[in-house]
């Protein structure tokens, strides 16, 4: 039995995000430098840039915090979507070996979806940053603990929803980071 892949989930998820975000009129020259400099330190630009950017016109411009909440917010509904792809390919699959995959990809997202980013997102809107890292840092790996269980076959039908939370959630850590530095470079 073919199993149906998630890996078209990511671009279809940016699509709609750029669909989302309908920037007001505005000079947004400011924006840009302060979305470019925080992408620049990120560990994955293009991701970062990519998803960020239609939120530019929505955020102050030294407002470094809402640009994390916000991909708290994106990678959480990702997440969201993915372990409801995630569960249903579980429930489809009749492979016992692929199946013990499937199950600890569910609960992995589970933790991810349900507990981690939103801890993480209510962290940011209290100001806690090190919790939101950590609960950030947290959902990376478990992303990343659901690729590694597919090791032993040569695709994973999760692969691109797995490397797109775990870099989303990498690019957070990133930004969080940069509010946790004493003397922000940032702040013009």
């Amino acid at each position: 039995m073919k199993l149906k892949s998630c890996s078209t989930l990511v671009p279809f998820y940016l699509a709609f995000l750029s669909t989302s975000f309908i920037p007001p009129t505005q000079s947004t020259l400011s924006h840009t430098s302060l979305l470019d400099q925080i992408c620049r330190q990120s560990p994955h630009y293009h991701s970062c840039i990519m998803t960020l950017q239609s939120s530019i016109h929505h955020r102050s411009k030294d407002d470094i915090a809402g640009f994390a909440h916000l991909a708290l917010e994106i990678v959480n509904a990702h997440a969201s979507v993915t372990f409801e792809c995630v569960t249903k390919l579980y429930v489809q699959n009749k492979n016992l070996q692929v199946n013990q995959t499937f199950e600890s990809c569910v609960a992995l997202y589970n933790m991810i979806v349900k507990i981690h980013l939103p801890e993480a997102v209510v962290a940011m809107e209290k100001g806690d940053y090190n919790v939101a890292k950590q609960k950030a840092y947290v959902a990376a790996i478990q992303a990343s603990s659901c690729e590694n269980t597919f090791s032993n076959s040569n695709s994973s039908s999760l692969r691109d929803s797995n490397r797109y939370v775990y870099n989303l959630c990498a690019i957070i850590v990133s930004i969080i980071n940069k509010l946790l530095l004493p003397n922000q470079p940032y702040s013009s």
